[in-house]
């Protein structure tokens, strides 16, 4: 079914789930180690994250920032990276509490390598800690599903390292119920 909406070989299937079977081991509240990357991710935000992503990895950006949303109950910002060389650096020279989060893929173009490069040199001349996420080798498949596991996951341990409840939308819901009430 898969085939009739995207082109994706059986074999990227299988290696995305394979991956996602690695990455399972990582991110499982089985492990709460420093080495659970998702984990890891959730206790460095302190405050606001501002996510910046190449063009490819848009889809789980936005996840992430739903996600950290829903789960966490916190404000969140996306921006993809070449925005955030041009316009959005500005608002860096003053002081804030964002906690800027870089979503990187292992073969990005190399323009967009170079933005990254810069940027972190950026934050580090403005002695700001930034944090980089890189996805997994292989298809764009494994990348996403990959990434999103882990984001996911990093979404919820924020929320329980909050003592936040990731499930009550309260919000949504109210949404929701005038909707319905306008028809």
């Amino acid at each position: 079914m898969l085939k009739q909406i995207l082109p994706i070989d059986e074999s990227e299937i299988t290696e995305s789930l394979e991956k996602l079977e690695d990455y399972r081991k990582k991110i499982s509240s089985l492990n709460l180690t420093h080495s659970n990357p998702s984990l890891r991710l959730a206790e460095w935000i302190s405050g606001t994250p501002i996510i910046y992503f190449p063009a490819g990895l848009q889809a789980a950006a936005i996840r992430f920032k739903n996600s950290l949303q829903e789960n966490a109950k916190d404000y969140v910002i996306t921006e993809d990276v070449i925005e955030a060389c041009h316009n959005s650096i500005v608002s860096w020279t003053t002081t804030n509490n964002m906690n800027p989060i870089f979503i990187q893929g292992v073969d990005d173009h190399i323009k967009t390598k170079e933005r990254w490069s810069i940027l972190k040199d950026f934050f580090n001349d403005k002695k700001i800690e930034c944090n980089e996420v890189t996805t997994t080798s292989g298809g764009i498949l494994s990348k996403l599903v990959c990434l999103i596991y882990q984001l996911d996951y990093a979404s919820l341990y924020r929320a329980i390292l909050k003592n936040v409840d990731p499930g009550p939308v309260e919000p949504i819901d109210y949404v929701k119920n005038r909707l319905k009430s306008n028809y």
